[in-house]
Order: C-alpha cells, then sequence, then structure tokens
C-alpha cells in the first residue's frame, strides 16, 4: 500500500534561505544522512530525524517552457533525491516551501523504505505535451511567527504509473475538475481545520475520513474521494 502523505503543518523555521538567480530553472536536492543526529533518536523522533539532514542543493537554469522536462530527467540523475522546478515569476517563497515539502515527502517514502525521488513546484507546472506525467495539487498548512495559519497548494509531479500506485486501486479522477475546485478545498481544509463546518457536512467528511483513515482535507483524501469531497468544496464556496 502506498503510504498516506502525513499532514503536518510548516513554519517559516521549515522554509530554507534560498538565493537564487533572477532566472527559470530547477532546484536540484540530495539530502545526506548526518550521523551525529541519526544517533540521537528512537522511533519517537523519527519524522524529526528523518527531516534533519545535510542538504547539497544546486540550481540549472532552464527555459520555462523545459523546466517539466527538464525536471523528469534530471531526478533520474545519479546522486538527485528531488527537483524543485522554479519560477522566477512566482510568489516569493513558493520555492522554498516547495522544497520543505519535497524534503517532508521523501520522509514519507524513507519511513515506508520507498526509494522515490520527489518532483514539486511552487506554481502549476504546465505539462503540455508530456503525456506521461500527472502533476498532483497538495494542500499544505502554513504558519508565520505570529501564529496565523493558512493554506497553499504544493504541486507534485508524478510519473503515471507513480500515480496509479498513489491511489491504491482507486479509479484516475477528473484532474481538471480537482483543479478547478482548488480554491474551495482550500477554504473546505482550512473551515475543518478550525471546527467551523457544519454538522451535516462533517458527517459526510467522517464516513470517507472512516475508509481513508485519514483525519484532514489532503491530497489523497480528495483523489480518492472527489465524488464526495469536490460537492463540499464547492458548496464552502458558495455559502
Amino acid at each position: 500500500m502506498t503510504p498516506p502523505i502525513t499532514d503536518r503543518i510548516f513554519t517559516s523555521g521549515d522554509l530554507p534561505l534560498l538565493s537564487l538567480p533572477r532566472a527559470d530553472g530547477l532546484i536540484v536536492c540530495r539530502w545526506l544522512p548526518d550521523p551525529a543526529v541519526a544517533r540521537l533518536g528512537g522511533p519517537a523522533d523519527v519524522d524529526t530525524l528523518l527531516e534533519r539532514r545535510r542538504t547539497q542543493v544546486s540550481f540549472d537554469i532552464v527555459e520555462p517552457s523545459w523546466l517539466a522536462r527538464a525536471a523528469a530527467e534530471r531526478v533520474r540523475g545519479p546522486g538527485v533525491d528531488a527537483v524543485v522546478m522554479h519560477e522566477h515569476g512566482g510568489l516569493p517563497g513558493r520555492s522554498a516551501l516547495a522544497l520543505a515539502f519535497a524534503s517532508h515527502l521523501r520522509s514519507v517514502f524513507l519511513r515506508a523504505e520507498r526509494q522515490v525521488h520527489v518532483i514539486t513546484s511552487g506554481t502549476r507546472p504546465d505539462l503540455t505535451g508530456l503525456a506521461e506525467l500527472v502533476r498532483v495539487p497538495h494542500l499544505v498548512t502554513v504558519t508565520d511567527a505570529t501564529g496565523a495559519v493558512a493554506d497553499a497548494v504544493v504541486w507534485e509531479v508524478m510519473t503515471g504509473g507513480e500515480f496509479d500506485a498513489w491511489l491504491d486501486g482507486a479509479p484516475r479522477p477528473d484532474q481538471c475538475a480537482i483543479e478547478s475546485h482548488l480554491p474551495g478545498l482550500l477554504r473546505l481544509r482550512g473551515l475543518h481545520r478550525a471546527g467551523r463546518l457544519d454538522r451535516r457536512r462533517c458527517a459526510v467528511l467522517a464516513e470517507v475520513f472512516g475508509e481513508g483513515g485519514e483525519k484532514t482535507i489532503s491530497a489523497t483524501l480528495i483523489h480518492r474521494f472527489p465524488d464526495v469531497v469536490l460537492p463540499l468544496a464547492a458548496a464552502t464556496v458558495a455559502a
């Protein structure tokens, strides 16, 4: 079974400080185990330990129209754990969040003893002409030093085979429908986390939570139960 992408809240301290050229390109990442840290923890510390690794980062300048194709090729190269697609014109901090989320994804896969390389992006990747690739919008929660909490989208790019494995037997959903509902999905996630959903919607979600084993509005839940979650998102926007 594909491991679920566990929910977590990213703080400003989780986001790396990046000094990038004024260009589109790929942030190429490799994480090395830190022996000093690895000796400290027991099983309860596994989440923290897996993410406290020494990071090697490089940057490849790439033409915007080639970003996704170049990322898919680069991530298969030796010594590469993850690639973040960076658009110079994107919102500040989105690539840093995409890098932090890539590290989180790698930790999830390592716990499941799976060697999967990761491609993420802070902006919606253009996959025109790349039928073998699928983009998945993950809903990610971020908090700043003031304690304010917000939700954002970080995109993951998978091969078709990786996507089917991630769905764990569920049929492929309508990706265009999911993307069109993203504003409502972000609002639904925030309301659910804050305990502000009405009883009827909570009861509907409780049914799919029971089936999926999750307790939050995640990409996994959305993609496996779109017929349940998308109408709730639409109603949330209309309310």
